[in-house]
């Protein structure tokens, strides 16, 4: 009976291993802006975690994550997103309408408006 009792016990601590690591995904996707180009050097963090990467030349990303975790993707200019995993993702990423206005920065640190400078 104790034997039977300690069988089904190792075949339930195995169980629950294999569903604890099966829980993370390999997620692929692409990264493009609103005309369909590949952004390459977009941030792409697991939210809540510290994993993250990058986009390759092309756009293209590969992360490890939980099904549905949200990813966030970020890049100077563009617009935060951010999406639940899947394995396989397509991101278009739209331009942000802020605009950083012109500041000169003299030899002596101090700051003026472009226009106000003679050169």
């Amino acid at each position: 009976m104790k034997l039977k009792f300690n069988g089904f016990l190792a075949l339930f601590v195995v169980l629950i291993t294999q569903i604890a690591f099966a829980q993370d995904i390999a997620v692929t996707g692409t990264v493009t802006d609103q005309s369909g180009l590949p952004i390459p050097g977009v941030n792409v963090l697991a939210k809540g975690t510290s994993i993250g990467t990058q986009t390759d030349f092309d756009g293209k990303f590969k992360i490890s994550a939980a099904q549905g975790q949200i990813l966030v993707f970020s890049f100077l200019g563009m617009k935060t997103m951010q999406m639940p995993a899947s394995t396989s993702m397509k991101v278009k990423m739209s331009d942000d309408s802020v605009e950083l206005e012109g500041v000169v920065v003299t030899a002596l640190g101090i700051t003026r408006d472009k226009k106000s400078l003679g050169y």
